[in-house]
């Protein structure tokens, strides 16, 4: 018996840079024929992508350039809804609000000066600055 390698036939040596010819790559064709696959997105990805679309508002005339982005739209109409009557929309509404509302300080409240121009006594005060609960007759 001896020790030498025998070589197929059937083509050429298969080792270290030398894959069988079934297993290469076909001239023209891509190893990776279907590419990287997607990343599926997160949820907060995915809203963040909605709620920051841009839109107009149907009744808006031409020219007007006022643009809305979609969570502006979907607050405005949670608003409406709760002031028509909608009890689930009213609850929502609320909880949002208390959520998202700014802070209230906890210190002392903020005294400030008025400047007045001119010196009125009590009554001319109360007179001129006081709630009115009729319109001025006009003149």
């Amino acid at each position: 018996m001896t020790n030498e390698p025998t070589e197929p036939d059937d083509g050429p040596a298969v080792g270290y840079k030398q894959p069988p010819v079934h297993g290469r790559f076909k001239i023209g064709e891509s190893g990776n024929p279907k590419g990287r696959p997607k990343s599926s997105l997160s949820k907060r990805a995915i809203l963040m992508r909605i709620f920051g679309e841009t839109r107009r508002l149907e009744n808006q005339p031409l020219g007007a350039r006022v643009w809305y982005t979609m969570l502006d739209i979907l607050v405005l109409a949670l608003k409406n809804r709760a002031v028509s009557g909608h009890m689930p929309a009213t609850k929502l509404y609320d909880k949002i609000s208390e959520t998202y509302e700014p802070p209230q300080s906890d210190g002392e409240p903020k005294y400030g000066f008025l400047v007045v121009p001119e010196v009125l006594t009590e009554e001319e005060w109360v007179e001129k600055y006081s709630p009115k609960d009729h319109l001025p007759e006009e003149e």
